[in-house]
C-alpha cells in the first residue's frame, strides 16, 4: 500500500478515536448533575436563601419559583431535607403550586391570580388558616436586577383611624383578654407578660400579635400528622424479631416543637416601635389614593425597618459552621444588604435554647427578610383591625370603617387541603 494511503487510513483512525473520547466525555457531563443534583437541592434547603439576580423576564416566567422564596414555603425542622420531597405539583392542582410542610396536612397553595400578582393559601395541620395576595418587584441594586414580594393589604383604614391607634389615651385602660379560656394559654400562657394597663393602641396590639404568634405555635406543635395511605393488597408482612429494633418509616412526623422564647420587655419595646412605624407609614399612604405603588427599595430594607420575628426555621452561618432560628425567635438587622454576597447582617435577640444564642451576629437573605416583613405588615394588618373592634368607649371615632382593597382580596383555594394531602 502506498504511504498517502497509509496516511489516509491513519488520519480517519485518529479522527474516529476522537470522536469517541467527545462523546463520552458529553455523556459524563450529562450524567454528572442527575447524581448530584439532589445533594445540592438538600443543602441549598438548609441554609437562608439569598436573594440571587433576577434573570431575564422571559426565563423567569418559564421557570419554576424556588420553594424557599416564601418564608412560608420552608418546611418547619427537624424535617427540612425529608419535607423537600414532598414540595411537588398535586395531581390535584393544576395550574397551581403546591409546598407540603413535612408529614402533616400543612403547606401552601399558590397561584398566579393575574399578571404580577399570587395568591397563597395555607394550611394548616388539615386546616384551611387564610388567603393572602403578594406583587412581585424588581430591585436594581449593584448592577443587578432582584426579584421580590410585598403583601397587599385586603382593607386600608382612612386617616382619622391611625391618628386614633398612633395617640395616647387620656387616661390608662384596663382590658380583659379572656385567653385562659382558649387552649394555647395553659401551656405558653407563662410566656409573657401583657401590659398591665394600656395608655394607647399601639401597646394593645403589641399584646395581640405577641398571643397571635403563641397560639400558632401552639397549633404547629399539635398539628396532625397527615394519614397515611392503606398498604396494598398482597401476602402478610413478616412481624419483626422480638429483639431487633422495628424499622423505622422514612415520613414519620417529626419530633414535638420546643416551646416559643419567653418574651421579655426589651423585646415587647422594639416590637412596638417596629410597629408604630408601620402604622406611621400607612398613615401617610392613607393619606393618597388606594392603589397600588411601585415598589423600589425592598421594604425589609428601609432605614427604620430593623426587627422582625421569625416566622418559620431558617439556617444561618456562624463562624464555626450553621445554627438554626426558629418561629418567634426574633432578630435585629444591623446593615444593609452586601453588594458582595447579597446577604443581610443581623444580630439574633431573642432565640430559644436549641436555636442560635442570643447576640449571635450573622447574616440572612433578602426574600428570607423581606418574608418576615410581610408578616409582620400582615400581622398589624389584623391587629389593627381586632383593635378597632374590641375597645368599647376607648374605640376609634365612630363610623370609622376599612376600605377594601380589590387587589389584597382573592377567596381560598377550594381544593388546597386535598392538594396538599395529594401531594407526595
Amino acid at each position: 500500500m502506498s504511504s498517502p494511503h497509509r496516511r489516509g487510513r491513519a488520519a480517519l483512525a485518529l479522527m474516529a478515536l476522537a470522536s469517541l473520547a467527545a462523546i463520552a466525555a458529553i455523556d459524563t457531563q450529562a450524567g454528572e448533575p442527575r447524581e448530584r443534583q439532589p445533594a445540592r437541592r438538600g443543602a441549598q434547603a438548609r441554609q437562608s436563601y439569598r436573594a440571587h439576580p433576577a434573570r431575564a423576564e422571559a426565563v423567569r416566567a418559564s421557570a419554576p419559583r424556588k420553594a424557599p422564596d416564601d418564608y412560608h414555603r420552608r418546611p418547619p425542622n427537624p424535617s427540612v431535607v425529608r419535607a423537600s420531597r414532598f414540595a411537588a405539583r398535586s395531581p390535584a392542582a393544576s395550574q397551581a403550586r403546591v409546598v407540603r410542610y413535612g408529614n402533616t396536612l400543612s403547606g401552601t397553595v399558590e397561584r398566579s391570580i393575574r399578571p404580577g400578582f399570587t395568591s397563597r393559601t395555607f394550611v394548616s395541620g388539615g386546616h384551611v388558616l387564610y388567603t393572602r395576595v403578594y406583587q412581585n418587584h424588581v430591585w436594581h441594586q449593584f448592577g443587578q436586577v432582584f426579584g421580590y414580594e410585598t403583601f397587599v393589604p385586603a382593607v386600608r383604614f382612612p386617616a382619622v383611624y391611625y391618628s386614633w391607634a398612633l395617640a395616647p389615651w387620656p387616661r390608662p385602660f384596663v382590658y380583659s383578654w379572656g385567653w385562659r379560656a382558649q387552649p394555647w394559654y395553659p401551656m405558653y400562657g407563662v410566656l409573657f407578660t401583657p401590659y398591665p394597663v394600656y395608655t394607647s393602641p399601639d401597646l394593645w396590639m403589641t399584646d395581640y400579635i405577641i398571643a397571635q404568634s403563641m397560639q400558632s405555635a401552639y397549633a404547629a406543635q399539635n398539628a396532625a400528622p397527615a394519614p397515611q395511605p392503606s398498604p396494598p393488597d398482597g401476602p402478610p408482612v413478616p412481624a419483626a424479631d422480638a429483639g431487633s429494633a422495628a424499622p423505622q418509616p422514612v415520613d414519620a412526623p417529626p419530633a414535638p416543637a420546643a416551646p416559643p422564647p419567653a418574651i421579655t420587655p426589651q423585646v415587647k419595646a422594639q416590637l412596638d416601635t417596629q410597629i408604630k412605624v408601620q402604622l406611621q407609614e400607612q398613615q401617610a399612604a392613607a393619606a393618597t389614593p388606594a392603589t397600588l405603588r411601585t415598589q423600589s427599595t425592598p421594604p425589609a430594607l428601609r432605614s427604620n425597618h430593623v426587627f422582625f420575628e421569625v416566622v418559620q426555621p431558617l439556617n444561618v452561618p456562624t463562624a464555626h459552621g450553621h445554627c438554626s432560628l426558629s418561629a418567634n425567635d426574633y432578630i435585629r438587622r444591623t446593615g444593609d444588604m452586601s453588594g458582595d454576597d447579597w446577604m443581610i447582617p443581623v444580630v439574633v435577640e431573642l432565640s430559644r435554647p436549641s436555636d442560635c444564642p442570643e447576640g449571635l451576629a450573622t447574616r440572612i437573605g433578602l426574600n428570607d427578610l423581606n418574608a418576615m416583613e410581610n408578616e409582620q405588615e400582615a400581622q398589624v394588618l389584623e391587629a389593627m383591625r381586632a383593635a378597632s373592634g374590641s375597645m368599647g368607649p376607648n374605640g376609634p371615632p365612630s363610623g370609622v370603617h376599612p376600605t377594601l382593597i380589590a387587589d389584597g382580596n382573592a377567596a381560598a383555594d377550594p381544593g388546597a387541603l386535598d392538594a396538599i394531602r395529594q401531594t407526595r
